[in-house]
C-alpha cells in the first residue's frame, strides 16, 4: 500500500521541476504483536487492505475517506493497527487544509509510539509518523531542510524493522531525493533516486520504477542535460505504456506528463510538449481543478509560444476562470497575470498587457529566478514599445542577471551530480577488486584488526567523553558566576539607563521651548511602547500616526494637507489589528511619495466599516516614476507586512485583504495618485502573532 501527498502549489512549464511532489510511502507486510492482546497480525492485515481500497479516495473525496476509515477504526482499540488508520485519516485532514486536526492526530499517534515496546510493527508506525510529519513540513511550512532531516528519521525507522521491511525503503528514498530536488540539490537527489533504484533491481521489486525514472529526468532536465533526460522520461513513458494492470495511479500519470512537457519545453520542443500537456490536461478531468489549473496554463502558454493564439485564448481564459475559485496562491497569481500579459503584448494590447504584468509584479517575490527573467523581459518588450528605454534597459538587466545565476547554478549543479557519479563508480570498483582478492585467511585477520581498533575506539571515546564533561561541568560553572556577576552590575545601572529616564529628561529641559524635539521625543516613546507588541489597537496605530506626522510635518513645509476621517460607526479603540499594517504604508507614503513633490501634497487616512469588514485607505500624490518604489521594492517594512498578512490568512477563514492602486492624478500631469486599500474581516483572529513572533 502507498502512502502519498501531492503538494500541488504550482506546476508551468517554465520552472525546472514541477512543485507536484509526490510522498510515497510502503506499509510493510510483517508485523510483531505489541503489549495489547487484542492486536493480532491479522488486524493490520484488515487495516492496511482498508486502506487500499480508500487510498483514491484520500485525494477526489477526503471527507468520505475519512468517514469511512473511522467506522473500520472503531473495530480497534488502542494499538498500533489504529494509529495507522489515524495517520491515513489526518492525511485527508492534510488534503483538506484542517492543520489542527492534523497535529492533533500526529501527537496522539507520537505518544503511542513512546509507550510500546519496540518491535517491527512499532518501527514501520515510527517510520510511517516521520513521513507524514516531512509532508506537513514542505506542504504547510516550506521547511525541505526539516522535512529532510525527517524523511532521514523514516528511513532509519525502517532500517531497525527487519529485513522485511527493505522494499519500503524504496519510496523513502525517492521522498528524500523528492525533497532535495525541490531544494535544488541535484547531487543529493540524483544520489537517492539511483539508491532506489539499486534497492529495487536487488529485490526485483519494480513497481517504483516510474517514479524513479520520471525522477532522475527532472533532476537532469533541471540541470540542462536533457540527453540524459530523455533517457530517464523515456524510460518512465515506457512503463506507463505498457502498464495494462492499472497498477501505476492517475496521480502519477498526471505528474509524469507534467514533467515531461516540462523537459520539452526546456528544450524548445514545443510541439512535443503541446502533445504531452494535453495527456495530462485529459487526466486532470479525473483529478481536481487545480491539476486542471495547472495543464490549462501550460497549454496557454506553448500554444503561444507556436503561434497558435486562438487557442492560447481559450486555455488563458479557462485557467484564469478556475483561478478564481481556488484559495489566492501568490505564486500561481505571478504566473497566470504576467502570462497574461506577455499573450496581450503578442495582440498588441499594451493598456492590458501592463495592468496584468503589474498585479503579476506585486507577487515577484514569490516567484521563481526562472520566470523572473521571463517577467522582466516582458516588462521590457512593453516599455520598449512605449519609448520608456530607461526602464527597458533596468528590465533587460535584471533579466540577465536572473538568466546568470540560472546558468551558473546549472553548471555547479552539473559539475557536483558528475562528481558523485564518479565518487560512487570509483568506490564500487574499488569494492570489488578488494572483495575479489580477499581469502579465508585474510578475513580473519582482519577481524582480528577490527576488533583491537573498536576496543581501542571505545577507551578513547570514553576518555575523551569523560575529559569534555568535566570541562563543560567547569565552564558552566564559571558561566553562572559570571552571569550574576553581570546581573548584579546591570541591576544598579537600569534605573540610570532606563530609556523612559532619558525621555523625562528631554521632556523637562528641551520640550518646553522646542516643538520640534518634544514630537521626536513623543515619537520614540509611543515607538518603545509598541516595540514589544505585535498587535495594538487601531486607536494606538492612529495615534502614533499622528505623532509620527507631526513629526515629520515641518519638513514638508506649508504645502502640505494632511486629512484623516474615521466614520461615526467605527470604535478604534475596539479594534484590533497587526501591529505597523498602516503605519508601514503612511510611512512609504511619505519617504517616497511626499518627500520627492515641489508643490500641493496631499495624504489622506480613511476608516470605514460595515457589519463585515473595516476598510482602511492610505493615499497620496507622489511623482509620475515612483512605481518603482513599489514594485521593486525590498524593503524590510513591507516585507515583514506581507508576510504577516500571509500568515495570518493561512490560519483565517476570512481573508485580509491588501490592494496597491495607481492612477494618474487630475490636477498635476507630473503626478500619480497612490491609494492603499486595507480590507480586514471583523471576525479576523489575531491570536496566531501572540503565539510567535514575525520573521
Amino acid at each position: 500500500m502507498r502512502f502519498r501527498v501531492n503538494l500541488q502549489s504550482i506546476t508551468h512549464a517554465f520552472i525546472s521541476t514541477s512543485l507536484v511532489i509526490s510522498m510515497i510511502y510502503a506499509i510493510g507486510s510483517c508485523y510483531s504483536c505489541s503489549r495489547h492482546d487484542s492486536e493480532t497480525n491479522s488486524d493490520m492485515l484488515r487495516a492496511d487492505s482498508v486502506i487500499a481500497k480508500q487510498y483514491d479516495s484520500l485525494f477526489v473525496d477526503p471527507d468520505s475517506a475519512i468517514l469511512r476509515l473511522a467506522r473500520v477504526q472503531q473495530r480497534f482499540t488502542d494499538s498500533i493497527a489504529f494509529y495507522r488508520l489515524e495517520l491515513y485519516k489526518s492525511l485527508s485532514r492534510v488534503v483538506v487544509g484542517n492543520w489542527t486536526m492534523v497535529d492533533s492526530m500526529r501527537n496522539a499517534t507520537w505518544r503511542f509510539c513512546q509507550g510500546e515496546p519496540e518491535s517491527d510493527a512499532l518501527h514501520s508506525l515510527k517510520s510511517l509518523y516521520w513521513n507524514h510529519t516531512a509532508v506537513i513540513l514542505i506542504n504547510c511550512h516550506g521547511n525541505r531542510d526539516s522535512a529532510i532531516i525527517c524523511f532521514n528519521r523514516a528511513y532509519s525507522e525502517l532500517l531497525q524493522a527487519g529485513d522485511n521491511s527493505r522494499k519500503e525503503l524504496i519510496p523513502i528514498c525517492i521522498n528524500l531525493a523528492d525533497a532535495y530536488r525541490l531544494k535544488g540539490d541535484a547531487s543529493n537527489s540524483s544520489r537517492f533516486y539511483r539508491r532506489a533504484l539499486a534497492i529495487s533491481d536487488s529485490l526485483h521489486s519494480y513497481s517504483e520504477n516510474m517514479s524513479i525514472y520520471c525522477g532522475l529526468g527532472q533532476v537532469y532536465s533541471d540541470i540542462e542535460n536533457f540527453r540524459e533526460a530523455n533517457i530517464y522520461f523515456d524510460r518512465a513513458e515506457n512503463i506507463i505504456n505498457t502498464d495494462t494492470t492499472g497498477t501505476i495511479d492517475t496521480y502519477s500519470r498526471y505528474h509524469f506528463y507534467i514533467s515531461a512537457g516540462n523537459n520539452f519545453y526546456f528544450q524548445k520542443r514545443y510541439a512535443d510538449a503541446l502533445e504531452v500537456f494535453k495527456k495530462a490536461s485529459k487526466l486532470s478531468d479525473m483529478l481536481n481543478v487545480e491539476t486542471h489549473f495547472i495543464a490549462d496554463v501550460n497549454l496557454g502558454e506553448v500554444n503561444m509560444l507556436m503561434g497558435n493564439l486562438d487557442s492560447a485564448a481559450v486555455y488563458l481564459s479557462h485557467a484564469k476562470e478556475i483561478y478564481q475559485s481556488l484559495p489566492k496562491d501568490p505564486v500561481k497569481s505571478f504566473y497566470l497575470y504576467s502570462l497574461l500579459g506577455h499573450f496581450e503584448l503578442n495582440r498588441d494590447n499594451l493598456p492590458e498587457a501592463i495592468k496584468y504584468l503589474r498585479i503579476a509584479s506585486a507577487d515577484s517575490a514569490y516567484a521563481g529566478p526562472r520566470y523572473l527573467a521571463l517577467h522582466y523581459e516582458r516588462l521590457r518588450n512593453y516599455f520598449s514599445r512605449q519609448g520608456d528605454f530607461k526602464r527597458a534597459y533596468r528590465c533587460l538587466t535584471r533579466s540577465r542577471h536572473y538568466l546568470d545565476s540560472i546558468n551558473n547554478n546549472a553548471v555547479r549543479n552539473q559539475i557536483a551530480e558528475i562528481d558523485m557519479r564518479y565518487v560512487q563508480d570509483t568506490t564500487k570498483l574499488h569494492s570489488n577488486l578488494i572483495i575479489s582478492q580477499k581469502d579465508d585467511d585474510m578475513a580473519r585477520m582482519q577481524i582480528q584488526i577490527y576488533i583491537h581498533i573498536i576496543i581501542s575506539i571505545i577507551i578513547a571515546s570514553a576518555a575523551i567523553i569523560y575529559i569534555l564533561v568535566r570541562r563543560r561541568r567547569r565552564i558552566e560553572k564559571e558561566m553562572q558566576l559570571h552571569s550574576l556577576l553581570v546581573s548584579q552590575r546591570l541591576a544598579n545601572m537600569r534605573n540610570r539607563l532606563s530609556p523612559h529616564f532619558v525621555f523625562n529628561v528631554l521632556n523637562r529641559e528641551l520640550a518646553a521651548n522646542n516643538e520640534g524635539i518634544n514630537n521626536l521625543v513623543s515619537l520614540m516613546r509611543k515607538n518603545l511602547e509598541l516595540c514589544d507588541r505585535y498587535t495594538v489597537t487601531l486607536a494606538e496605530e492612529l495615534d502614533f500616526i499622528d505623532t509620527y506626522i507631526a513629526n515629520e510635518r515641518p519638513a514638508l513645509g506649508e504645502n502640505f494637507h494632511f486629512v484623516k476621517r474615521i466614520d461615526h460607526a467605527i470604535k478604534p479603540d475596539e479594534i484590533t489589528i497587526s501591529a505597523m499594517v498602516v503605519q508601514i504604508f503612511v510611512e512609504n507614503a511619505m519617504k517616497h511619495g511626499l518627500r520627492a513633490i515641489t508643490g500641493e501634497k496631499t495624504l489622506l487616512i480613511e476608516v470605514t466599516g460595515n457589519a463585515g469588514a473595516i476598510c482602511v485607505v492610505v493615499e497620496n500624490n507622489s511623482p509620475h516614476n515612483a512605481p518603482k518604489h513599489i514594485l521593486d521594492s525590498t524593503g524590510t517594512g513591507l516585507r515583514v507586512i506581507t508576510q504577516t498578512i500571509q500568515l495570518l490568512n493561512d490560519r483565517n477563514r476570512s481573508k485580509i485583504e491588501l490592494n496597491i492602486n495607481t492612477q494618474p492624478s487630475t490636477t498635476a500631469a507630473d503626478q500619480d495618485i497612490w491609494t492603499v486599500t486595507l480590507t480586514i474581516p471583523r471576525d479576523f483572529n489575531f491570536q496566531i502573532l501572540s503565539k510567535q513572533p514575525l520573521r
